[in-house]
C-alpha cells in the first residue's frame, strides 16, 4: 500500500505542467553583466600555461643537472678503467655503475645507449630484458576523490581548446634504439637535448638525453626520463583551487544579481501592473498603489508616477465638471431663447414681438461672451506651459498698466504705490496683463462712481516674491465666499448691474493664470470696507 501510495504521488505530479520558469529582460541583461568578467576570469584559467611551463622547466633543469652528473660519473669510470687507450665504446659493467648513481626504486629512468644506437642498460629493467611488474593493492577513494578527478579531467579536455601544444606520443618499444629518440641521437652527436611527450594515458614524460664523453670523445648517451605525474598533480590542485573560487564566486555573483534584479524589477513591474491595471478600471478616483517606502531612485519613481496620476486624476475630473459647468451655463440662455422664439410666433403685437426680439439679442450676446470665456479659460493652462517667461519688472508693468486704463475707468480713482527699484518677475506679460484686467473690472464693478481703487506694490524676502493688494471701496465679500468667488461660473453682481453682463469666468481664468506662473490670488476684507485681492508672484 505504501509503495502504490507513493507511485500515486509521482504520477500526480509529473502529470502537472511544470510552471515556465521566466526572466526579465532586465533580469537577465544585469545576470550577464555581472557574471561576465567571471566568464573571463574562467577563460584566462583554461588558457594560461605560464604555470604549467615553470613547473616543467623546472623539472627539465633538475632533471639535466643529474643527467650531467651521471653522464660525468660514468665517463670517469670508463676513463679509469681504460687506461691504455680510449675507446668509443662502452663497457658492459656500465649498469654496474648506473645502478648506485641513480638509486634502485628511485622515480628517475636512465637509459644508456652505444654509439652504435644499440640499448645498453636501463633502469627500469635492471639487466633484464622485461619491465618488471609492480603489483600493489588498490586503495579506495572516497567520492570526493572520484569528483576532484573528473572535474580535473573536464578542465584539462577544455583547456586543450585555448592550448596550441601538440605533444607526440611515447611509445615504450620492447626493442629500443637511438633512432626512437630524437634526443638521444642529438647527444650521440655530442649536443644534449630536451624532449617533452605524452603518453597514452595522457600524462606527460619528461626526457633529458647528455652525451657520456670523457674530454671530447664521445663514449655514448644517457636518456633521463621522468614521469609528468608530479607536474600533472600540482596543476590539478591549481585548477581545482581556481574551480573552487570561480564556483563560490559565482554563486555569490548569481545572489547578489538576482538580488539587484529583484530589487529593480520587482517594483518596476509592480508599478506597470498598477498602471496598466489603473488605466483598464473605469474608476477615475481610484489611486496608483504605492509602493513601500524607498529612499532609492525607485522610490522617487514611484512617487513621482503617484504624484502624476493623482495629477491627471485631479485634472480629467476638473475637465468633467468644467463642461458639466459649460453644458450648465449654456442651457440657460439656449432655454431663454427658444422660449422666446416660440412665442414671438404666437405674438401679433409689434411692441411685444420688439420685446422679445430684445431678449433673444441679449441671450445671443451673452452666449457669445460666455463661449469667448470658456475658450479663454479652456486655453490657459496650455498656453502658460507651452510658452517660455521671460523676466519683467512688475512695478514698470504696473504703472504703464495703470496709465493706460485711467481712461477706460475715468468713473474711479486709480491708484498706485510702489518702491522706487524695480520688481522683477518672470512671466508673460500678456498674461499678467489679462488678470490685472479682470481684477480691475472685478473692483469697479463693486465700487461706487469716484472711489478710489487702490494697487499697493511690495516685496517680501521670505519668501522671497512680489506681494500686490488690489483694494475697492465696494461692499466687500461675504466671508463664506471668499473661496467660491474663484469658482467656475459664480457670479455674484450689484443689483443694478444688468443681468447676463458677466460670465463668472473672470477670477477664475486669473486664479488659473497666477498659479500657472508659481504664485497665488486670495481674496479677503479690508477692515474699512471694501474687497481686497492679494497677488504673489515669485521674484526673479
Amino acid at each position: 500500500m505504501f509503495v502504490q501510495s507513493i507511485k500515486a504521488a509521482l504520477s500526480r505530479v509529473a502529470a502537472k505542467p511544470l510552471a515556465p520558469v521566466r526572466m526579465s529582460r532586465l533580469t537577465a541583461r544585469i545576470m550577464a553583466i555581472m557574471v561576465f568578467p567571471l566568464s573571463i576570469f574562467l577563460v584566462g584559467l583554461l588558457s594560461i600555461d605560464q604555470y604549467r611551463t615553470t613547473l616543467i622547466q623546472s623539472e627539465f633543469i633538475a632533471l639535466e643537472r643529474q643527467g650531467f652528473t651521471l653522464a660525468r660519473s660514468l665517463a670517469l669510470a670508463e676513463a679509469d678503467r681504460d687506461q691504455q687507450f680510449a675507446r668509443r665504446r662502452l663497457s658492459a659493467e656500465t649498469m654496474t655503475h648506473l645502478l648506485p648513481l641513480v638509486g634502485l626504486g628511485s622515480s628517475l629512468r636512465a637509459r644508456v645507449f652505444q654509439p652504435s644506437g644499440l640499448l645498453l642498460a636501463d633502469t627500469a629493467r635492471q639487466g633484464r630484458l622485461r619491465i618488471p611488474v609492480e603489483v600493489t593493492r588498490r586503495e579506495d577513494r572516497s567520492w570526493v576523490g572520484h569528483a576532484r578527478d573528473h572535474l580535473n579531467n573536464a578542465m584539462n579536455k577544455a583547456a586543450s581548446f585555448f592550448s596550441a601544444d601538440d605533444l607526440p606520443l611515447y611509445v615504450e618499444r620492447r626493442r629500443q634504439r637511438a633512432n626512437d629518440f630524437a634526443e638521444v641521437l642529438s647527444a650521440l652527436s655530442g649536443e644534449p637535448r630536451r624532449a617533452l611527450r605524452q603518453d597514452a594515458g595522457g600524462e606527460l614524460v619528461l626526457s633529458v638525453a647528455v652525451p657520456i664523453q670523457d674530454l671530447r670523445l664521445v663514449r655514448g648517451a644517457l636518456l633521463m626520463s621522468i614521469s609528468g605525474g608530479k607536474i600533472e598533480r600540482e596543476l590539478a590542485n591549481v585548477n581545482i583551487a581556481f574551480l573552487q573560487l570561480f564556483l563560490i564566486v559565482l554563486i555569490v555573483t548569481i545572489g547578489l544579481s538576482l538580488y539587484l534584479a529583484r530589487s529593480i524589477t520587482q517594483p518596476i513591474s509592480r508599478l506597470a501592473s498598477a498602471a496598466d491595471q489603473l488605466r483598464r478600471s473605469g474608476d477615475m478616483s481610484r489611486r496608483l498603489q504605492q509602493l513601500p517606502h524607498r529612499n532609492d531612485e525607485i522610490g522617487h519613481l514611484s512617487d513621482a508616477l503617484l504624484a502624476m496620476t493623482d495629477e491627471l486624476q485631479r485634472r480629467v475630473q476638473a475637465t468633467a465638471a468644467f463642461a458639466a459647468d459649460v453644458a450648465h451655463e449654456i442651457k440657460n440662455p439656449l432655454s431663454s431663447l427658444r422660449s422666446a422664439a416660440e412665442t414671438i410666433s404666437l405674438i401679433k403685437d409689434p411692441a411685444q414681438q420688439r420685446k422679445l426680439m430684445n431678449v433673444i439679442l441679449q441671450d445671443v450676446g451673452r452666449l457669445d461672451r460666455l463661449i469667448t470665456d470658456i475658450s479663454q479659460a479652456s486655453r490657459v493652462d496650455t498656453e502658460i506651459i507651452g510658452q517660455d517667461g521671460e523676466t519683467l519688472d512688475f512695478a514698470a508693468l504696473l504703472e504703464n498698466f495703470i496709465q493706460l486704463r485711467r481712461q477706460s475707468f475715468a468713473d474711479h480713482k486709480l491708484v498706485l504705490v510702489k518702491p522706487e527699484q524695480p520688481i522683477m518677475v518672470v512671466g508673460q506679460d500678456g498674461r499678467i496683463v489679462q488678470v490685472l484686467d479682470n481684477l480691475l473690472s472685478n473692483a469697479a464693478s463693486f465700487s461706487p462712481s469716484g472711489a478710489k481703487i487702490m494697487f499697493n506694490l511690495a516685496t517680501n524676502t521670505s519668501p522671497s516674491e512680489a506681494i500686490l493688494h488690489i483694494l475697492d471701496e465696494g461692499p466687500g465679500i461675504p466671508g463664506n465666499r471668499l473661496e467660491t468667488v474663484f469658482h467656475r461660473f459664480y457670479s455674484e453682481r450689484p443689483k443694478s448691474e444688468t443681468f447676463g453682463n458677466h460670465s463668472g469666468l473672470g477670477l477664475s481664468i486669473a486664479k488659473q493664470i497666477i498659479e500657472g506662473h508659481g504664485g497665488s490670488l486670495v481674496a479677503s476684507n479690508r477692515d474699512t470696507g471694501g474687497a481686497c485681492f492679494t497677488l504673489t508672484l515669485p521674484l526673479a
